[in-house]
C-alpha cells in the first residue's frame, strides 16, 4: 500500500435499545400477576362454598354458546396476530396493515361480545360472592383488551408513518406479546370459568 491510503476501520450502527420490549415484559408479567392472583382467589372462594354446599352460580345463568363464540374469536384474533408478526419480520406492509387491522377489529368485536355476554347473565354485581368475582375477572380482561386494542390502533399508526419497517420490528413484537397473553388469559376464563361453572 502506498503511503496515505490507509483506511479507518468502519464502525458498526448501535444497537437499537430495546426499551419496549422491556418494558412490554414488564407490563405483561404484572398483568399475568394480577389475574393469577384473580384466579386463585375465585378458585378458593369456589372451592370453599362447594365445600360446604351452597350454590355456586344458579342454575342457567352462565350459558356456554356466548362464551365459546367469545372463544373462537380470540383464537381467530391470535391468528391474525401471528400474521402480523410474520408480516412485520418480512416487510410486507399492506399484510401488516390488513393483519392489525383486523386483528384490532376482532378485539372490538370481543369486547362487544363480552358487553352482551354480560347482559345475557343477567345477575347483578352483588348476587353473590361467585357473580362479583365474575365480574372483577371479565370486567377486568375486558380492560386488558381495550389496552390491546388501543395499542395495536398506535402501532398502526406509527405503520402508516412508515415507522413499522424490518428494523423497527419492536412495535409488533410488543403488542404481539401482550395479545397473546391477552388470548391465553381468556382462555383460563372460559375453561374454568364459563365451562367449569
Amino acid at each position: 500500500m502506498a503511503a496515505g491510503t490507509e483506511f479507518a476501520p468502519v464502525e458498526a450502527p448501535l444497537a437499537r435499545p430495546r426499551t419496549l420490549l422491556v418494558g412490554t415484559a414488564f407490563a405483561t408479567g404484572a398483568a399475568i400477576m394480577f389475574f393469577g392472583a384473580l384466579f386463585s382467589l375465585y378458585f378458593s372462594v369456589r372451592n370453599d362454598t362447594l365445600a360446604w354446599g351452597a350454590e355456586w352460580f344458579p342454575e342457567g345463568a352462565i350459558e356456554l354458546k356466548p362464551g365459546g363464540s367469545l372463544m373462537s374469536t380470540f383464537a381467530m384474533a391470535g391468528v391474525t396476530m401471528a400474521w402480523a408478526h410474520y408480516a412485520s419480520i418480512h416487510e410486507y406492509r399492506i399484510h401488516g396493515y390488513l393483519a392489525l387491522g383486523l386483528t384490532a377489529l376482532l378485539g372490538i368485536a370481543a369486547i362487544n361480545q363480552t358487553v352482551f355476554y354480560f347482559n345475557d347473565i343477567g345477575l347483578p354485581i352483588d348476587h353473590n360472592v361467585a357473580t362479583t368475582l365474575l365480574y372483577v375477572i371479565v370486567g377486568a380482561h375486558m380492560v386488558m383488551t381495550g389496552i390491546a386494542v388501543l395499542w395495536m390502533g398506535l402501532v398502526l399508526l406509527r405503520a402508516f408513518g412508515g415507522q413499522a419497517t424490518g428494523r423497527h420490528q419492536d412495535l409488533v413484537i410488543s403488542v404481539s406479546i401482550f395479545w397473546y397473553v391477552v388470548v391465553a388469559v381468556y382462555s383460563v376464563i372460559w375453561l374454568f370459568i364459563y365451562v367449569a361453572k
